[in-house]
């Protein structure tokens, strides 16, 4: 294949990687698959520099900007307008009235409404010019907004060109909320609390500060997201509603706000509305209401607009979400990892349907910048199905005598010497008793030991019961048979499966041992390229700082945590009692079984297995596995809907199975 082919090939095969986990949240390649695509297109346009063009997902990312962002600046095309922001019921019928009495309309006459959520995010328009993006500026004042088009460019659900056969419009403002999911933000502030960056207090304060950062690469690591609610200034696109629009600018490759309706008059905006406040908290982004648009774009030209708003669309806010109480105590709270955390206790208060007892205060870093103290009288606010923040406090009301609370000097649950990191504290004692539940479910998790029987409420279960008190006595459970089969919901068979399960994870990988540790900074990638590197845990645990930081990937930050771990006696004695009841760790290059030499790839689905379990399976037999297709990969497996892997590997002339030969590869039965 010459290169100009490949390199269109890796292009599309990269889009459509980007709409599956952001338009459809169905990803298909791993993480580590999708950046090898990534790196090979990268190469090959640094090998053939003629060959770029400036929608290639590799020019997303752009040089670090020199200076401030403030400074540089554009107008905006059309005006980004406010919207008018109603609180009830009746305010909304009014509005609707009003409407309908601007334009003449026969009594009787309803108004057709778009309706959509009003998602609680950061507002952008980008300029498209004969199909290409060609600048991107925040909302500003309204005339005039901040250009953040190298920030815009690193988010990959924004078509660098308009997609589709066009024609496309000669110039087009496409307007939208730059957003970030609840799951991807959870995850980016676990990332951000090990890594001494401060961690935002909510998903829109986030994307608000990634867009203001210098150096896109940063913001392209963040995974912003875009979905496009309307448009501003328009040449060269025929549409009669605002449901025309969204429709042509879904096909342009743009994702549009879901749910979305059309209603037929201002009784199904207050449904609508009811529909959505009602799921909020299940929602993937944060919505704080919900907007509702009349639909005949030529309607919306009559009704025209005030100075700061137009007449045509309305913002109809959810209840408030905020209380005020008091704080009882604040307490340090030990997680799994080891965080340890700043928690007030309240006075009991409603807020949202629920009774309150407790709130984040994050890090001790904003513990400090926001004073809380106890005895005050503060706001709190719950934001989606999580426990609530403060996010006010009323000085004015404290008392005499108040004191600002100072963070532990070791751990309270252990009483270990605490490691500080910025704002943060961190117990690295594998002992720690408040750790140890989580500690015990991290191991026991598929992608660790893979004891699926020893899941939360079973761990709790041995824990209550005194079977289990350290990590290291999962790895005796098999001699506690008669106890174990006496618990409720235990019996003969959930024994037997228990100590099946226990019998293979006595022999793990070095890399799911590593992870199974749960080391702060050491996930399954760093954990398979810790073992590749060291081969056995005795030479991982006795290398030193500069020994660690040679491996790839492995900065000081993540190097400091691994040394650290293994100086913690309370770590070495779990490691010394696992293997004293029999724990064997396998090196990689140790694996002996059938298929040992052989890397097996998976791609699709299976109908008879995960693909865990697959993996799973193949490395029993001492192979490895690859989550992308490299010249090490000896055979790939090919599932339902197997997708591009399926093309590379027939092009690089790999071994390839389908389900039923691999099946009879591995000694299972069709």
């Amino acid at each position: 294949m010459s290169p100009r082919s490949r390199i269109e090939q890796l292009r599309q095969e990269i889009r459509r990687a980007d709409q599956l986990y952001y338009g459809e949240g169905q990803p298909e390649l791993s993480d580590s698959e999708y950046d090898a695509l990534f790196r090979e297109l990268r190469d090959l346009e640094a090998e053939h520099p003629d060959l770029i063009t400036p929608d290639s997902p590799t020019q997303r990312v752009g040089a670090p900007l020199s200076s401030g962002r403030d400074a540089v600046q554009g107008d905006h095309l059309a005006p980004m307008l406010s919207i008018e922001s109603l609180t009830s019921a009746d305010e909304v019928r009014e509005f609707d009235s009003r409407a309908r009495k601007h334009l003449d309309l026969p009594d009787g006459t309803a108004l057709r409404y778009a309706v959509e959520p009003k998602f609680d995010g950061v507002s952008a328009s980008l300029l498209y010019e004969d199909g290409a993006l060609t600048r991107a500026l925040s909302r500003g004042d309204g005339a005039r907004g901040d250009d953040i088009t190298a920030s815009i460019r690193t988010i990959r659900d924004v078509p660098l060109h308009l997609e589709g056969p066009g024609p496309f419009p000669t110039r087009i403002e496409v307007r939208g909320e730059v957003l970030l999911g609840r799951t991807a933000f959870a995850r980016l502030q676990q990332q951000l609390e090990t890594t001494m960056e401060t961690p935002f207090r909510n998903p829109r304060n986030l994307v608000a500060g990634s867009l203001k950062l210098l150096d896109p690469k940063i913001v392209a690591r963040r995974r912003l997201e875009f979905i496009c609610w309307g448009l501003g200034h328009v040449e060269g696109l025929s549409a009669t509603t605002h449901t025309e629009q969204q429709a042509r600018l879904a096909e342009f490759g743009f994702r549009i706000p879901e749910p979305r309706q059309e209603v037929d008059d201002v009784d199904g905006v207050l449904a609508f509305h009811r529909d959505v406040e009602a799921t909020r908290d299940d929602a993937e982004y944060e919505m704080d209401g919900i907007v509702a648009k009349v639909n005949e774009l030529d309607l919306q030209r009559r009704l025209g607009r005030r100075s700061r708003a137009p007449r045509w669309v309305l913002a109809f806010k959810f209840a408030p979400r905020r209380a005020t109480t008091e704080v009882l105590a604040i307490t340090a709270q030990v997680g799994r990892t080891g965080a340890i955390t700043p928690v007030a206790d309240l006075a009991p208060t409603e807020l949202a349907g629920v009774t309150v007892r407790r709130a984040t205060l994050h890090n001790w870093g904003l513990l400090r910048e926001r004073d809380v103290r106890e005895g005050d009288s503060v706001e709190i606010e719950r934001a989606g199905d999580v426990i609530p923040e403060v996010v006010h406090v009323h000085t004015e009301r404290r008392g005499k005598g108040s004191r600002q609370f100072e963070p532990p000097e070791e751990c309270p649950a252990c009483g270990s010497a605490l490691e500080t990191e910025g704002a943060f504290l961190y117990c690295l004692n594998l002992e720690c008793p408040a750790q140890i539940k989580g500690r015990i479910v991290h191991m026991a998790s598929r992608r660790a030991l893979d004891i699926g029987r020893l899941g939360p409420k079973y761990v709790d279960q041995l824990l209550e019961a005194g079977l289990i008190a350290h990590p290291e006595d999962v790895f005796t459970l098999r001699e506690r048979r008669e106890e174990i089969q006496a618990l409720d919901r235990w019996g003969e068979r959930s024994y037997l499966r228990l100590a099946e399960e226990l019998e293979k994870a006595m022999q793990p990988e070095l890399a799911r041992f590593l992870y199974a540790l749960g080391i702060r900074h050491v996930g399954e990638t760093t954990a398979r390229d810790l073992a590749e590197s060291f081969e056995t845990l005795d030479a991982l645990r006795t290398a030193t700082i500069e020994q660690l930081q040679e491996v790839d990937g492995v900065g000081e930050e993540v190097a400091n945590s691994i040394h650290n771990f293994f100086s913690i006696q309370g770590n070495l004695r779990f490691l010394e009692a696992a293997r004293d009841a029999g724990l064997s760790i396998r090196s990689p290059k140790s694996a002996e079984g059938p298929l040992a030499g052989r890397v097996f790839c998976f791609t699709g689905g299976l109908a008879s297995l995960s693909r865990d379990d697959a993996q799973r399976l193949v490395e029993e037999r001492g192979a490895k596995t690859s989550k992308s297709i490299t010249k090490k990969v000896t055979d790939v497996v090919l599932g339902e809907n197997a997708g591009s892997k399926a093309e590379k590997a027939k092009k690089l002339e790999l071994r390839t199975l389908d389900e039923a030969a691999f099946l009879a590869l591995i000694g299972r039965a069709t």
